[in-house]
């Protein structure tokens, strides 16, 4: 569009700003205008424009060119004034999780996770974040993030191969290497993103002109390219009209607020931060959810460059796993399986010496002696109990995963077990369990036994030692034992070999009839 034709249509939009109203605007008046400007005028309509949050305008033609003349006040307007309240609403709520509005989210999960941020203080929402994103940002999205998406961006086409070691680091075990070799990552996108005149400027304003100039892109877009009134292009009026534009936004403050924020003035949960890992001012940013939000993070920027450049490689769509993602996310499914055998044998391993395997910045070992805690409680607690007799009641683990208790009943009588992780617990743990416990088992072997546990009256010694008392009006259910089970498994065997035996006759004494 020549900057003649933009100035006569400047000029048209002032004359408009000096009406009564722009809802009294009609296609005769602007249409009018247009020709005493002494402009071809070769097309007129009134229709609604807007990708998202639709205004009424007037669009005037005028050769190749076309002019959008809103209806509606860019300030004031009562839709536009609603539309605002909820997007700042929603971008304080984003905020308060230290994230932005997702890309490749569907709406539904994306109002899900609003609804239970928005009654929840900051760190609540932190962890309600966190449990939705874990069905969200799943290894195949992750996989297709660094196979399909990043490719697609100059900035990080060269960056793919250390996303994908990364990746696949981090589900073998080494969680702190992975996230640390992504943090760096997003400057480095940042400053190729932007234009070589820009280089020598401070990182905030490299993030400023890049994510202004995506923006600008979306705003064109939102009015299908044709020329409008400058107020109605801004950030300021498109936040709450346009879903690419609030999008956009709300990475640059999540940047801004969170990720490059001063080390100093960083107040957040995540600890995703750039200064606090250059400077080692603090570790926690080695949080295992921290990695699927460097993985998103990228992604985003791969895509707010092709709005940038204005070539749209990346689509807003997200895309179908290709067979590229497909083995990416096989091999991370292979060496996280690896990973979890590995695990098993540490655990192994230095419960033999009687200690818990060394806290890791990324692992505690929590989860894993969770989950075996909650194997051997059913199996060396719960049907022990159940065959002799008694109902049982499952406690959850203590916060550390050290032990869990069982509630057994039968009738009044009610008795309270508590299964350790292993022998060698701190002796206040034996103490605590002991004034509400009739017995203290632990997983494994005994390991110096006496000294853990030294003052304990109660019964303490190995989970696969301890045969349950039988209730006083209660019968032992023998069948339900072990060796009656591998009896009753071993008389159907005899018995199909029995069968097989006289199949086996029969068809013999047949062969013999038919050679007679």
């Amino acid at each position: 569009m020549t900057s003649n034709i933009s100035e006569h249509f400047q000029g048209i939009w002032r004359r408009a700003l000096n009406a009564p109203s722009l809802a009294a605007l009609t296609p005769e008046l602007i249409e009018n205008w247009a020709r005493e400007r002494g402009l071809v005028v070769t097309g007129i309509e009134e229709r609604e424009v807007g990708a998202f949050a639709k205004i009424p305008a007037i669009i005037l033609t005028v050769g190749d060119a076309k002019a959008c003349f809103p209806k509606s006040s860019a300030e004031g307007d009562p839709n536009w004034s609603s539309r605002r309240a909820l997007a700042d609403a929603d971008a304080a709520l984003w905020e308060k999780m230290e994230w932005f509005s997702p890309l490749w989210i569907s709406k539904r999960d994306v109002a899900k996770i609003l609804a239970t941020a928005r009654h929840s203080s900051r760190q609540q929402a932190l962890q309600w974040f966190h449990y939705h994103t874990s069905t969200l940002y799943t290894l195949p999205f992750q996989a297709i993030c660094i196979a399909q998406i990043l490719p697609q961006a100059r900035s990080l086409s060269e960056l793919c191969p250390l996303a994908r070691e990364a990746y696949l680091a981090f589900y073998n075990g080494y969680r702190a290497s992975s996230i640390a070799a992504l943090i760096p990552a997003i400057e480095g996108s940042l400053s190729r993103i932007a234009s070589p005149s820009e280089q020598d400027v401070s990182i905030p304003t490299k993030v400023d002109r890049v994510v202004d100039r995506a923006i600008a892109t979306a705003a064109k877009l939102h009015f299908e390219k044709m020329w409008v009134p400058a107020d109605y292009l801004s950030r300021d009026y498109l936040f709450g009209q346009d879903e690419r534009v609030f999008a956009f936004e709300t990475f640059r403050r999540w940047l801004h607020n969170s990720f490059f924020r001063k080390t100093d003035e960083y107040d957040g949960g995540t600890w995703l931060n750039r200064h606090m890992f250059a400077h080692g001012t603090h570790s926690l940013w080695q949080q295992s959810s921290n990695f699927e939000r460097l993985v998103v993070v990228l992604a985003t920027l791969a895509l707010i460059e092709s709005w940038h450049d204005d070539t749209h490689n990346v689509s807003l769509i997200f895309p179908m796993m290709d067979e590229d993602s497909k083995l990416l996310w096989q091999q991370a499914l292979a060496r996280g399986f690896g990973q979890m055998g590995l695990k098993r044998r540490e655990q192994r391993r230095f419960q033999k010496h009687g200690r818990l395997v060394p806290v890791m910045p990324t692992d505690d070992g929590g989860l894993l002696r969770r989950a075996l805690l909650a194997d051997d409680c059913i199996n060396e607690l719960v049907r022990p109990l159940r065959d002799a007799g008694w109902s049982v009641e499952v406690g959850e683990p203590d916060e550390k995963s050290l032990y869990v208790t069982v509630v057994a009943s039968a009738g009044d009588e009610r008795m309270t077990i508590a299964l350790l992780s292993g022998c060698a617990t701190d002796n206040a743990v034996y103490r605590k369990l002991a004034e509400t416990c009739a017995a203290i088992l632990y997983r494994g072997a005994p390991y110096n036994q006496q000294q853990f546990a030294h003052g304990i009256d109660v019964h303490v010694g190995p989970a696969a030692a301890w045969l349950p008392p039988v209730p006083r009006n209660g019968k032992r259910r023998f069948r339900s034992y072990p060796i009656w089970r591998r009896l009753q498994r071993l008389r159907g065997r005899v018995a199909f070999a029995a069968r097989a035996i006289k199949y086996d006759i029969r068809r013999r004494r047949q062969r013999s009839a038919q050679q007679l």
